[in-house]
């Protein structure tokens, strides 16, 4: 059995979720979580719920620690309920004291923080704009947002909204009230959580609803089947911009002039230029299939001598994960030279597909690393001047 502390490691890793924690146990009876690409976030919770672990696990004589911290969790998540409830009511009473506050809430099942940054880029030209940073993107981070960084000149909040299941956009429109919906995309990212399209679709759907009377929602062009009233559609990215930029008074040639100085969303498809004329696409925040596929499209592009994929799959896509990375890995072999499948996690999709397209040139073209440091010597034995890396997704130590 894991020690106490890589136990809480893994807890956090699985968002505190008890029933994905005592699943992946299961999965894993012999394996331990290690801090190797990640540490644990010592917050006043973790440290709260490590310490009664511990007195739990003393007085159990330490036959099972997972029971302990199982334990500790429930006896503490009351309370964490009530903390996090008085943390939304403050940020409801405080963001509804800005009654000139315009909001626009953004959700999808992909590009929602290129499209937060992009938005919130374009409108910081001519107005005071708050956004959503990082993660922050739950009910807590979100309160968490207007409780320390909403002021009184603030005319724009641009708050990037998360979901795992139905009920999650409401309860986030219900603390900040958008005026402006957008929805950047739908498809089976989390379909694990979800358990179907229907049910991913009607969460994102929740932010449409949401919006008053004289609200406007916007969605992607291939969601015209959901014509509800005061519903824009957009054909790109740059549609949606331009159509934003025209709601606050910014003209086509202003907006798409002003949008050729967007900063690169950090992990997302960003460029990196290293020395021997080697260019990094780090798409490493997350992956799904549209993006794994337009992320492949960018390496493709690339004028190189050689091109390397290195990538662990994706993941949380329940029972199409298979299929799917299956799908990925055939289209990754018509692009790439060179491929590193990273863990155990999709590893025999991944091979599965390679070998499809491969055929007798899988041996000499597919490598597998089990870990983080394995895949970096690999694939400074593959690099050579003028090469182009993709590093497609990252996944946290609990897929190691």
């Amino acid at each position: 059995m894991m020690p106490l502390k890589n136990l809480l490691y893994l807890l956090q890793l699985e968002e505190y979720d008890l029933k994905r924690f005592n699943d992946w146990l299961k999965r894993n009876p012999n394996r331990v979580v290690s801090e190797k690409k990640g540490v644990i976030n010592w917050t006043p919770k973790a440290r709260a719920l490590f310490a009664l672990a511990e007195i739990i696990n003393i007085l159990t004589l330490k036959k099972r620690p997972d029971s302990a911290l199982a334990t500790a969790l429930r006896i503490l998540t009351p309370l964490d309920r009530i903390m996090k409830n008085i943390s939304i009511y403050r940020a409801k009473s405080k963001i509804g004291k800005f009654k000139n506050l315009t909001v626009i809430g953004i959700t999808g099942s992909y590009g929602k923080t290129t499209v937060k940054d992009a938005v919130a880029h374009l409108l910081i030209s001519k107005y005071q704009v708050l956004k959503t940073e990082g993660n922050y993107n739950t009910p807590l981070g979100i309160s968490k947002t207007i409780i320390d960084n909403l002021q009184p000149e603030h005319e724009i909040f641009v708050c990037e909204m998360a979901a795992y299941k139905p009920g999650d956009i409401k309860a986030i429109a219900e603390i900040v009230k958008p005026k402006i919906g957008i929805i950047t995309a739908i498809g089976p990212m989390h379909f694990e959580r979800f358990g179907s399209m229907e049910n991913i679709l009607k969460t994102k759907m929740e932010l449409i609803e949401s919006l008053p009377e004289d609200g406007i929602g916007f969605l992607p062009k291939e969601m015209e089947n959901q014509n509800k009233n005061s519903i824009k559609f957009f054909s790109s990215k740059e549609d949606l911009l331009v159509k934003i930029g025209k709601i606050f008074g910014i003209s086509e040639e202003e907006t798409l002039d002003w949008l050729k100085t967007t900063p690169p969303t950090p992990h997302r498809q960003e460029i990196i230029k290293a020395s021997g004329n080697i260019t990094i696409i780090d798409d490493t925040y997350n992956s799904n299939p549209a993006g794994f596929v337009s992320a492949l499209e960018a390496l493709k592009n690339i004028a190189a001598e050689r091109k390397i994929l290195v990538t662990p799959g994706m993941v949380e896509l329940g029972a199409k994960q298979f299929e799917l990375n299956k799908e990925a890995a055939r289209s990754a072999a018509l692009i790439a030279d060179y491929i590193i499948i990273t863990g155990e996690t999709n590893k025999k999709s991944f091979e599965e597909g390679l070998k499809e397209e491969l055929k007798e040139n899988f041996d000499k073209k597919v490598f597998w690393a089990a870990d983080l440091d394995s895949a970096k010597s690999k694939l400074s034995e593959l690099t050579t001047p003028n090469s182009a890396i993709l590093l497609e997704n990252d996944l946290p130590d609990n897929y190691f």
